[in-house]
């Protein structure tokens, strides 16, 4: 209902801005009629919440093709580029916690705090600007901005994912622009959840019974290796899935600047457009569908947590 009420008072009229000026008042009257925009807000909106169940989403009011169609072409992207930062972030964020945890120097321990630090401050598109001056501009290694070269001759779809597709392909040449694309909005992405698994874990890790249970292991010769795999992971897991899973709203809002500042053509870029032009049926039924996303792997992540430690019954 927030994202109905929110585009709905949006100022303009989504059908005049697309006719322009030149259409009389008329004919923006009757187009407003046959797509509803006439009727009552809270008709209007138990019309668009049965559409959306239904997967009547519309049509797009720019370009006139079905939002379905633009989602399926879109959405690939999004998630191929938020499922690639997310194993970075986590890989980065358990690394740095872990040895953090078990580090013997002042440093090491440190290093925890200062990702979580950067992670959660530091504004994301300002991150992605310096990644695209440093890695595009002064190196050199990295292209300015898309998905692909479209010089190049992309793989079928198979999965919509082109590193997937490419693999799948056996290109390697068409592999290497894909991982050569990704590379930079991915560690973008990544530094949120990074930070917020580095600084849940590392908080975890530096409670009072943990330390003290990591200090009897290596009383007992157990070497780093196997207290950190065997036992602190194990451990550790439930507020690491947790965080996990509540990231994974936060690529998908971090995706709509990062998929700007990168040129990226996925979902977040294509919603702001529409936003933008007042693309009232695109803009509302994927906005909803991210949501219940969002929800969807919060629920998954808690599930997950709750078979990782359930809750024991006391009966007395």
């Amino acid at each position: 209902m927030a994202i109905f009420a929110a585009i709905d008072a949006i100022p303009g009229d989504p059908v005049a801005l697309r006719f322009g000026k030149t259409v009389d008042a008329e004919r923006v009257a009757l187009e407003r009629e046959r797509l509803g925009l006439d009727r009552p807000f809270v008709e209007r909106y138990f019309i668009s919440q049965k559409q959306f169940l239904g997967g009547e989403w519309g049509s797009s009011l720019s370009s006139g093709r079905a939002t379905t169609e633009d989602f399926r072409a879109f959405m690939p992207a999004t998630l191929e580029l938020s499922l690639c930062a997310l194993v970075v972030g986590v890989g980065v964020g358990l690394s740095v916690a872990l040895v953090g945890a078990l580090g013997t120097h002042p440093w090491v321990a440190r290093l925890a705090g200062w990702v979580g630090a950067i992670g959660l401050v530091v504004p994301i598109f300002w991150i992605g600007i310096l990644l695209l001056v440093v890695g595009s501009l002064w190196l050199g290694w990295f292209p300015m901005g898309g998905r692909f070269d479209m010089a190049a001759m992309p793989p079928d779809s198979v999965t919509g994912f082109l590193i997937l597709d490419s693999a799948i392909a056996g290109n390697l040449q068409a592999l290497g622009g894909a991982f050569s694309h990704i590379v930079l909005p991915a560690l973008c992405l990544s530094v949120f959840p990074a930070a917020g698994v580095s600084s849940v874990t590392y908080a975890r890790l530096q409670e009072p019974e943990l330390q003290a249970f990591i200090v009897a292991l290596r009383s007992r010769g157990y070497g780093p290796m196997r207290i950190l795999w065997r036992h602190l992971l194990r451990m550790s897991a439930g507020p690491t899935v947790t965080v996990i899973g509540t990231s994974f709203g936060a690529l998908l809002g971090g995706a709509f600047l990062t998929e700007t500042v990168f040129s990226w053509p996925g979902i977040g870029r294509y919603l702001v457009t529409a936003i933008l032009e007042r693309d009232v049926f695109v803009a509302q039924n994927l906005l909803t569908f991210l949501v219940l996303l969002v929800i969807f792997v919060a629920f998954v992540s808690d599930m997950i947590v709750f078979k990782l430690n359930p809750r024991k019954e006391v009966r007395g």
